[in-house]
């Protein structure tokens, strides 16, 4: 496998990648009772990952010249100039790797492709890391097509002319993420965080289940959708045997289970069914209303760079409770990709799935143990079990850790989020990226790409960039700097 972090690839020359692991050690620990770092990441998703990635980057792509980049990569050659900080990373989470909820998460809905696109990527330095990682693997017949051609208004965009907007499947996405954390200098410690302090000398201390305490200077929390599960109150009696919720349905649904009626008018919901219709169920899926067709989970002016500054820009000068409004908006109660939607129809066509716009009513239970529901103008019908899919109600104090937090620390909670800064700072020094960062990043904070705009604002706090700035010959420094005289003022260069 070629060494992308070494980037003279074919779709664009990079002189190097650099990547420092003169650091402390990949470390995978259940022993070490203190651990010392300057950023602890609890949270080893795609929002971790992104955080991690921000932080040990030395700098991105995205918005640096091809000259820009030649500075910086012939800055950090120079023993004279000290070049991108060097700082300590640890990564706390219970599971035995980068990913694994996430991962197991699509393993039950047989999901085999991502909804987002190819330029969603955890990856800091450069958004085309994925398209390059399948080109060079070769694995490019694991990107199809996401339908952007029928999207007239992203004609336009030349991202979507070289591939970026293809879809990945799951494995190359996940090798790819697996890729990039091995390349990244960091400790991963499993174990759950179940508590945060502060030291006398005004450092935190991430305290472990496994009884190791973390000191550290920062403290980074990536702990994804954070909530409670929706239950609907019309089906809220059913027998808690026969009300299944979608993370539980590889274990609990049976093939007694012959007619299932799925709740939930989002793309989950819509992956619950084909589960179900795939163990060969008789399935039935309501939604409050007609579920919308729409390739991405919000609209493509998050991501659409011609447009997301302004849209962001916007965003800031709202009230929390205007950003909240936004937030369910955008979302709009789920929505589902045209290639889900003509899979749903090819089923119906089977006479194997209904589609129902109701709120199913939970009316009782037969004698034989069948689920007796009322559906919409009145119409019953008998089921063997209800799977949930309606989502969860932001509420980041459901989470134990955060729960500590917000009572030890005093701190502010807006709509179920943290009430954070535009540094994405939640109190000094404790930051929020991923979904709990929504109330600052806007409605893509959930998804990858807010993910990873979020993680760079965090970094850019911690000044982990601040050495591309520097005067003495800094890639990002004013060129005109030399021209200045440092003696003459402003008053003094006046006219009268």
């Amino acid at each position: 496998m070629p060494n992308l972090r070494n980037r003279e690839f074919s779709l664009h020359l990079v002189p190097f990648h650099w990547t420092d692991f003169s650091g402390s050690p990949k470390l995978t620990s259940t022993e070490v009772k203190m651990k010392r770092c300057d950023v602890c990441i609890i949270g080893s998703g795609p929002a971790g990952l992104c955080a991690l990635s921000a932080v040990r980057e030395p700098y991105t792509m995205d918005s640096m010249t091809y000259t820009q980049v030649s500075n910086a990569n012939a800055m950090m050659t120079r023993r004279s100039i000290a070049g991108p900080p060097q700082h300590r990373v640890c990564v706390v989470d219970p599971n035995e790797k980068w990913l694994s909820e996430w991962t197991d998460n699509f393993k039950r809905l047989g999901i085999e492709f991502l909804r987002s696109p190819a330029i969603a990527h955890p990856d800091h330095f450069d958004l085309r890391s994925l398209l390059a990682y399948a080109v060079l693997s070769g694995r490019e017949a694991e990107l199809i097509e996401s339908g952007c051609a029928e999207i007239r208004k992203l004609h336009g965009l030349g991202q979507t002319q070289v591939g970026l907007w293809k879809l990945p499947s799951t494995s190359l996405f996940e090798d790819f993420c697996l890729y990039l954390a091995d390349q990244l200098p960091h400790d991963y410690v499993k174990s759950y965080a179940i508590d945060l302090d502060r030291n006398e000398e005004g450092d935190y201390v991430v305290k472990l289940a496994n009884g190791t305490d973390v000191v550290t200077s920062s403290v980074i929390l990536a702990l994804g959708p954070t909530g409670r599960p929706v239950i609907p109150e019309q089906i809220s009696q059913v027998p808690k045997a026969h009300l299944i919720s979608w993370k539980c349905m590889i274990d609990e649904l049976k093939p007694c289970h012959e007619i299932v009626l799925v709740v939930g008018g989002g793309l989950t919901a819509v992956q619950a069914a084909q589960y179900a219709l795939r163990r060969g169920k008789r399935v039935y899926l309501s939604s409050r209303r007609q579920l919308v067709e729409r390739h991405f989970d919000i609209d493509t002016c998050w991501f659409d760079k011609r447009s997301t500054n302004l849209h962001i820009s916007e965003f800031y000068h709202l009230s929390e409770a205007e950003r909240l409004s936004v937030l369910k908006e955008a979302r709009g109660g789920g929505s589902v990709p045209p290639i889900y939607m003509k899979d749903l129809r090819e089923w119906e066509k089977k006479g194997k799935l209904t589609l129902v716009t109701a709120d199913p009513d939970y009316i009782g239970s037969t004698d034989n143990g069948k689920l007796m529901i009322a559906l919409n103008e009145g119409k019953t019908a008998l089921f063997d079990c209800i799977i949930n899919a309606c989502g969860i109600k932001p509420d980041c104090t459901a989470n134990p850790l955060i729960k500590k937090i917000t009572e030890k620390f005093l701190l502010k909670t807006a709509g179920g989020f943290p009430s954070i800064s535009v540094d994405l700072e939640w109190t000094k020094n404790l930051f929020c990226v991923g979904a709990l960062a929504s109330l600052n990043v806007g409605p893509d904070s959930g998804n990858i790409m807010g993910a990873r705009r979020g993680a760079s604002i965090v970094a850019n706090t911690l000044e982990c960039k601040a050495w591309l700035r520097d005067k003495e010959g800094g890639a990002l420094a004013n060129p005109f700097q030399l021209l200045w005289d440092d003696e003459t003022t402003d008053s003094e260069s006046e006219i009268d």
